[in-house]
């Protein structure tokens, strides 16, 4: 589109110079300057009409340029949106399928090594059943046969020392006879026949008191060695924390210290604690327990066994003490904590 524009210019000039003029009196030169100023109007008419046709055919071609860049980036846009659906899609399948695979496989080796625990287990149930049942057989048999051993030592133990105390018994009949007899004879020599009897009857209970400790303390030691070889074995047999009755054998002795007067003492293991000794015979059955040693351990305790008894030998060489000491030995060889070939 044509167009026309008015413009208007005022322009100041400067200007200045020098003049020679000739001689006519002196002669010379004159400078001048100056300014004016000079307005200026001009138009100025534009024809737009070749650029206005250009850029309408410019303006066609980018329009043209546009739509095609939009189809093309609409194009592309979608071209990568189903792609990356696609690559998306693939990679999530792929990983879905490693991981189904990993855990199918690790659920494999995990379902073989838990086969093979179970039967494993399975064989150890079975195993522990069948020691259960051989040890509850085992601890009835031997606990049999320690009830036969104890009742034996104990009616051992009761012959022991009734035979002990035979002649305190015998002193004691005497001493009763020579009292209703001393009766029709004087006061006087009653009276002194009843304190010697008294005093001989002292005399003799002491002697067999000191016969039958020694014989308990001897029965004592070895019941020590049972107890330890007890409890070593109910650790085995009973399970922690469950509570047991555990028997053992004690040793009650009535000794006749005069005429219609006696002692009772009792010798019973250290495990009883300090229960009175009245209470002793109501509250302790006459039964034991016992468990199945093993050879080592029997042979330990073989020798500890041997070495007291050898101790005790030593230290008293009777007669009666060597009897205690061949009942002993007997005994406990008879048991199941000899040593393996006794």
């Amino acid at each position: 589109m044509s167009y026309t524009r008015h413009f208007s210019k005022t322009i100041t000039v400067h200007y200045s110079g020098s003049v020679s003029y000739p001689a006519s009196q002196s002669g010379g030169s004159k400078s001048y300057s100056g300014s004016t100023k000079e307005t200026i109007h001009f138009n100025v008419t534009v024809d737009t009409d070749p650029f206005d046709k250009s850029v309408e055919h410019m303006k066609d071609g980018v329009d043209l340029l546009t739509g095609s860049v939009a189809a093309t980036e609409a194009a592309q846009v979608s071209s990568i949106r189903e792609n990356s659906a696609r690559i998306g899609q693939t990679i999530i399948s792929g990983f879905f399928k490693t991981v189904k695979s990993d855990i199918s496989q690790q659920i494999t080796e995990l379902r073989t090594r838990t086969d093979a625990l179970l039967v494993q287990l399975n064989e150890l149930a079975k195993r522990c059943n069948d020691k259960r049942r051989q040890m509850g057989v085992d601890y009835q048999r031997i606990s049999s046969r320690y009830s036969k051993i104890f009742d034996d030592l104990n009616k051992e133990l009761d012959n022991r020392i009734h035979s002990i105390d035979e002649p305190v018994f015998r002193l004691t009949r005497q001493t009763d006879d020579i009292g209703s007899g001393a009766e029709k004879l004087v006061s006087a020599a009653a009276v002194s026949a009843g304190e010697n009897a008294r005093v001989h009857a002292e005399i003799s209970a002491s002697l067999a008191k000191r016969q039958a400790v020694n014989a308990i303390e001897k029965g004592h030691r070895f019941l020590q060695v049972q107890y330890a070889t007890d409890r070593l074995l109910n650790r085995c047999l009973r399970p922690g924390g469950e509570q047991q009755t555990i028997t053992t054998p004690f040793c009650v002795t009535d000794t006749t210290t005069g005429p219609g007067t006696s002692r009772t003492d009792v010798y019973a293991s250290p495990m009883l604690g300090t229960i009175p000794a009245e209470q002793l015979a109501d509250r302790l059955p006459a039964d034991a327990c016992g468990a199945t040693v093993s050879d080592d351990d029997a042979r330990i305790i073989a020798e500890y066994f041997n070495s007291e008894v050898a101790s005790a030998m030593q230290a008293d060489t009777s007669e009666h003490s060597r009897r205690v000491a061949e009942l002993t030995t007997r005994l406990f060889n008879l048991s199941n904590t000899a040593a393996p070939g006794k």
